[in-house]
């Protein structure tokens, strides 16, 4: 007898401990359910998540990058639409590729005020280097991000290089010093890495 109530004194805390618990989980079914289902949903869906993550960072940066157009006057020459336009089209395919390109450029100009007529060449030439790219997965990222900055400068900068503007010529020969080299830089630097991710 005296065994048996010395084990009822050590269980039943024991055992109202543990049904606390479960009463505090009861009380909070909602959060507990909402936590579990988050949960499979991450495990279910992790790769449209990643994807997801990845177009918008991307899509981010893009756009954001020219943000100084705003407040100072010259060329968008420091960007990072063509990195981005590169890894989308590494990870998601031509069209994907370029249809990111085309728009990233066009966002990116509305939104820092720099719409002029030379977008006309700006959209095709990142569109062109979006759908390229995704064919040469196994180049080495800078060489491929080097040479696809080369094309879109070849692709864009006749506009102005066809021009009589002195001013515009300048602007041509500025931004081409300035991006290429940038690029380089760039996809040395982040291109290895962010490549890992999309790939």
């Amino acid at each position: 007898m005296l065994g048996a109530h010395f084990h009822k004194e050590r269980i039943w805390p024991w055992i109202r401990k543990v049904t606390g618990k479960f009463t505090f989980l009861f009380e909070h079914k909602q959060l507990v359910f909402g936590t579990l289902a988050g949960v499979i949903a991450i495990f279910l869906f992790r790769g449209y998540i990643k994807d997801t993550i990845i177009i918008m960072s991307l899509s981010l940066i893009a756009v954001f990058s020219t943000f100084y157009k705003r407040f100072m006057r010259a060329p968008p020459a420091v960007e990072l639409i063509t990195f981005s336009t590169v890894m989308i089209s590494l990870g998601y395919g031509p069209v994907a590729g370029a249809v990111f390109g085309a728009v990233a450029t066009i966002v990116a100009e509305v939104l820092n005020s720099g719409m002029d007529a030379f977008i006309i060449g700006y959209v095709p030439a990142r569109a062109v280097i979006g759908f390229a790219s995704a064919f040469f997965p196994t180049t080495n990222i800078v060489t491929l991000g080097l040479g696809m900055s080369i094309l879109y400068n070849a692709l864009s900068q006749p506009l102005y290089a066809f021009q009589n503007d002195a001013e515009l010529r300048l602007k041509l020969f500025a931004f081409i010093i300035v991006n290429v080299p940038f690029n380089f830089l760039v996809f040395s630097f982040f291109g290895p890495f962010v490549k890992g991710l999309v790939v």
